[in-house]
Parts: structure tokens; sequence; C-alpha cells
């Protein structure tokens, strides 16, 4: 039973730090979600399973030696740290209602097909009554789930190392 406490207590570290430590890593790097139904299927699993993971930290936090006034606290702050992370991704929802959509491809790298420069347009759905920005981004497959994506200025590429493409997305 101890091992299956250890398993479930690390497991559970390692699963808060992929839900608290990724958004965080994918918001301030170049790296993006591969599509929408990525991103979407991620912030759903994480809304669900991070309350229940800060939870199951109490395999590993709890001792048979402690008193109970320590296993009551310990319990306790787990609890409102569970809530608190709730409330966090609940709130969360509504802040991630803007976002880029690509648009259209312009080009596509000769030598790396899994590399574009893509139209993209910027905008926050019902919540926004105005028209959308638009910037062309160099968007590199690195993952089937993950992409590099940087501002790109077409004007200053070397056109003899891209394909012009006129597609919709």
């Amino acid at each position: 039973m101890k091992v299956v406490s250890k398993l479930i207590f690390w497991l559970s570290i390692f699963l808060i730090f992929v839900f608290v430590v990724l958004p965080i890593v994918i918001d301030f790097t170049s790296l993006e979600f591969a599509n929408d139904h990525y991103k979407s299927e991620y912030e759903e699993i994480r809304f669900y399973l991070l309350p229940i993971i800060i939870w199951l930290t109490l395999f590993g936090t709890i001792k048979k030696k402690y008193s109970r006034e320590r296993i009551s606290v310990t319990v306790g702050l787990t609890v409102l740290a569970s809530v608190v992370s709730f409330l966090f991704l609940f709130f969360s929802v509504f802040a991630g209602m803007c976002a880029w959509t690509d648009n259209k491809t312009l080009f596509i790298k000769a030598d790396d097909p899994t590399t574009k420069i893509i139209l993209r347009d910027y905008g926050c759905g019902a919540t926004d009554s105005g028209s959308p920005i638009y910037k062309t981004f160099k968007v590199k497959r690195l993952t089937s789930y993950l992409v590099s994506v940087n501002y790109i200025d077409t004007t200053k590429i070397d056109k003899t190392h891209w394909l012009y493409v006129n597609r919709k997305e």
C-alpha cells in the first residue's frame, strides 16, 4: 500500500507541474498548441483534473505518526488549494476568449514543408466589436501537438527559399 501511495503522490506532483508550468511556458515563449482542438482538450482536462490531483497529494503528505490537528490542517489546506485552483481555472476560461486564428497560408519553406508563413488574425469573438488584427507569422511544427510561432516580415524573406501558396486554411 505504501508503494501505491507514493506512486499516486509523485504522479500527482508531476501532473500538477504539467498543468501549471506548461501554460506558463506557452504564454512566455513562441510555443503554441498545433491546433485549437488540442488546446481545448488540454484546458478541459486541466479544468477537471487539477483540483482532484491536488487532493491526491494527500497520499504523500499525511503520515500515520502525525497528530489529529496536523492532519486536519493538512487536509484543510489541501482542500483550500484545490478550491482556489478551481476558481482560478474557472475565471481563466473567460480570459482566454481572445486568440490568434490561422487565416491563410502564404508560403511554405521549400526544404521544410512543416514550416509555413501564415496570415493570422487576432480577435475576441463575440466580446469584440472591432475588426481583427492581421499579422504574418512563421509557423514551424515541432511535434504533432506543438508549433513554434514567430512574427515575420514577408518583405524581408528570401523568396527563393519559400514556395508561394494561395489557399484558405
